[in-house]
């Protein structure tokens, strides 16, 4: 069972990606050499999964410990991080994962805490046996009749912004964002349906909502829970996720089609306009999972083909020539009950 969406932003198994993989002088360089920065240390976080047990009267349920798969292939066991959420009661919640998030450049993670229940994320860097320092977010983020259960968590692209959602009794959202370095919360959001993602460089957030009409409704937030857009985008936005906002606060990156008509096209939402776009060859068989910025000319995109375990392809596409490259490829271990990947 894969992580439903994310989240998120490997070695190549039994997808074929000829027309995919061009010379490395197809991606702008500035963009290819900070992907290169980003994952050049030899443990970064590739994903987390944790394991599935078969337990009487519950069926498949998460069991033993997260776990974090290197780069490199090395595997960490994350002791400290909770399985079972809480619920409003204080109780666990077996048959569920207790929320989880790794920031897309592989270096940090955030989890709840198995001692005190605090909403925590850790460094990495590079460290396949000695993490690195823990930042802890401040206590009693969930209001009152709100479990764990009820809560999600996504850390920005480089680990330095952290969002804690959950859903309230009228099917809506909430979410608090927090400052990671300072361990400070800098802003909540307005109610909303679901979050799509921060920006490339963490600066905004990405949420929509349905609407009356049966719309979809886009909204751009900055960290303090400052509205920045917000609109209602045309049809081929609205039906084809995910999505993926720049650094600039305003241009969504999208895929359409499959194969050799693919597509990334780009929206506009504080105009409420559609801009060009690029032909890629995307794979006819795999899903377009995440979609990042993760350059000021570049997106990645996290391919996922389902069979038995899903099989994960994390591609780069330059949004000026749609030339493509494929960064890191893995099969998701076998008896795996969720997974989250990293993002861009």
């Amino acid at each position: 069972m894969r992580h439903p969406t994310w989240p998120i932003s490997s070695v190549l198994i039994g997808l074929a990606l000829p027309a995919l993989t061009i010379s490395a002088a197809a991606v702008p360089a500035a963009a290819s050499q900070a992907g290169t920065a980003r994952h050049s240390a030899h443990h970064s976080i590739r994903y987390a999964s944790v394991d599935a047990c078969t337990v009487k009267d519950l069926g498949s349920i998460p069991c033993h410990t997260w776990r974090l798969d290197l780069l490199d292939g090395e595997r960490v066991a994350l002791k400290d991080a909770m399985v079972a959420p809480l619920n409003a009661k204080g109780k666990p919640v077996k048959e569920m994962q207790a929320p989880l998030s790794v920031s897309g450049d592989g270096e940090s993670v955030a989890y709840f805490r198995k001692s005190d229940h605090r909403l925590v994320v850790r460094e990495f860097h590079g460290s396949a046996h000695a993490m690195g320092p823990v930042h802890v977010m401040p206590k009693k983020l969930l209001p009152r009749g709100v479990g764990m259960n009820e809560a999600w968590i996504r850390l920005s692209q480089d680990g330095a912004r952290l969002i804690l959602g959950y859903g309230v009794k009228d099917g809506s959202s909430r979410a608090r964002i927090f400052d990671v370095p300072g361990a400070r919360e800098t802003g909540a959001l307005a109610p909303f349906g679901t979050f799509r993602g921060f920006s490339g460089d963490g600066s905004a957030v990405l949420v929509d909502q349905g609407t009356d009409e049966n719309t979809t409704e886009l909204a751009v937030y900055d960290t303090t829970g400052g509205e920045l857009a917000r609109v209602v985008p045309p049809e081929t936005v609205a039906v084809n996720l995910p999505w993926g906002l720049s650094s600039d606060g305003r241009t969504v990156a999208f895929v359409t089609a499959a194969g050799k008509k693919a597509r990334l096209r780009f929206y506009d939402a504080t105009t409420d306009q559609t801009g060009g776009s690029v032909r890629f060859s995307l794979p006819s068989d795999a899903s377009v999972e995440m979609i990042d910025w993760t350059g000021e000319h570049e997106v990645t995109l996290h391919l996922i083909r389902s069979a038995k375990v899903d099989r994960v392809t994390i591609l780069r596409v330059d949004t000026r020539t749609g030339g493509t490259r494929v960064r890191d490829s893995y099969k998701v271990r076998a008896g795996t009950f969720t997974y989250q990947s990293c993002g861009g």
